[in-house]
């Protein structure tokens, strides 16, 4: 196809967010591919964006726009010009409030205070029609007032969120995240290698030194089957009127289907979930790579700037009161603490994230009890400082 130089791709690491940028309407086909691989329309950016990177969806930008640039904005940066929007709607509801109660108070003021509606009077539909437009007008100033502080909330937790994503803390458990992802994706590309080793052996002669023979190939193939559960086809008719993919076990019941013909289309599919494995190998590393760097820039998470250890001790939410615990382990984002229910019960261990904690060293704890200016407590969870 003809890359359109009106359109812009590009991608960043803050969101892990792929965004197309149009400066002319889309075709249709063109829309509907960028739609059905999850893009959506955000109208205030005048963009298109993806809720996550995927292989899938790089590739259909790079068709469309040839090459995926970095995204100048920042999170914050992105998020201020949010904030600024919903400051904008707050404003204009605010307005309308106002304007709203100033008309009820026209109105009420032309009420003389504690005047009855006269039931017979001339007046008295004139009346009955002020008193609604009062409540009506009451109502929606009371709603346009809240509309206004919800926008409000909402600006100020734009900022919020953007800045929590950027905190130590929260950037390391991000980290900790994909290097799961990462390790999943790799034991996925381990078990596929097994397979294809094991359908490159579907050929190979009987222990006895004996040549392969069409038996021996079927009910290897018929056991790598029972495990590796790929497609034969995407789509078939069985004989028992079921419509619908077709297994590799199933294709081998078909003696039209010989397993060399299964083994091909096993290794064809191993290979294409090998090329997409890598990719999403290669896209961790780089995600890790700019994770880490920032972490490094913001001088680390809390462990990496007090330096909680083993032996040492923490104060958190789950220490004696006034008091600190002992830490028993120290994690990548968290430490490890010793508690107690305090109704006579074995201790337990609770993980405590490494979020505004206050930790100091095992020489620091030592110098204490030395000094004896540390109690520790019965259950022997932590200890009081005395001075």
């Amino acid at each position: 196809m003809t890359v359109s130089a009106s359109r812009t791709a590009t991608y960043s690491p803050d969101d892990n967010k792929l965004r197309l940028y149009a400066a002319t309407r889309l075709s249709a086909d063109d829309y509907a591919r960028v739609k059905a691989a999850g893009f959506r329309w955000a109208p205030t950016q005048d963009l298109f964006v993806a809720p996550s990177w995927t292989p899938a969806r790089e590739d259909l930008l790079l068709d469309l726009c040839d090459e995926i640039g970095d995204e100048d904005a920042s999170l914050v940066d992105r998020a201020s010009e949010r904030a600024e929007r919903f400051e904008d709607y707050q404003g204009k509801r605010l307005h309308d409030a106002e304007r709203a109660r100033a008309a009820v108070a026209t109105l009420a003021d032309g009420i003389p205070l504690g005047q009855p509606i006269l039931v017979g009077h001339h007046s008295e539909g004139r009346a009955r029609r002020d008193a609604e437009r009062i409540r009506h007008g009451t109502l929606k100033a009371v709603q346009l007032w809240r509309t206004s502080e919800y926008w409000k909330r909402r600006a100020a937790g734009a900022l919020r969120h953007a800045k929590y994503k950027e905190r130590p803390d929260v950037r390391a458990r991000r980290i900790k995240a994909i290097e799961a992802d990462q390790r999943k994706t790799a034991r996925e590309l381990a078990l596929s290698d097994a397979f294809v080793a094991l359908w490159q052996q579907l050929d190979d002669p009987h222990t006895d030194g004996r040549p392969c023979d069409d038996d021996l190939r079927r009910t290897r193939a018929e056991d790598i089957a029972t495990r590796d559960h790929g497609y034969y086809e995407a789509e078939h008719t069985h004989p028992s009127g079921y419509v619908g993919p077709c297994s590799y076990w199933d294709a081998l019941k078909d003696p039209t289907i010989t397993p060399a013909m299964v083994r091909d289309k096993a290794l064809a599919d191993h290979a294409r979930r090998k090329a997409h494995g890598q990719r999403w190998i290669e896209h961790h590393d780089n995600r890790l790579a700019y994770e880490r760097a920032m972490l490094a820039d913001a001088g680390g998470t809390v462990a990496d700037q007090t330096g909680p250890q083993v032996g040492g001790a923490c104060r958190c939410w789950a220490s004696p009161r006034g008091g600190w615990s002992y830490i028993t382990k120290v994690n990548r984002i968290s430490v490890t603490v010793l508690d107690n229910w305090g109704n006579g019960g074995k201790n337990f261990t609770r993980t405590i994230a490494f979020d505004k904690l206050a930790a100091i060293t095992p020489d620091a704890v030592e110098a204490a009890r030395t000094s004896g200016a540390l109690r520790e407590t019965e259950n022997r969870t932590g200890f009081h400082l005395l001075r």
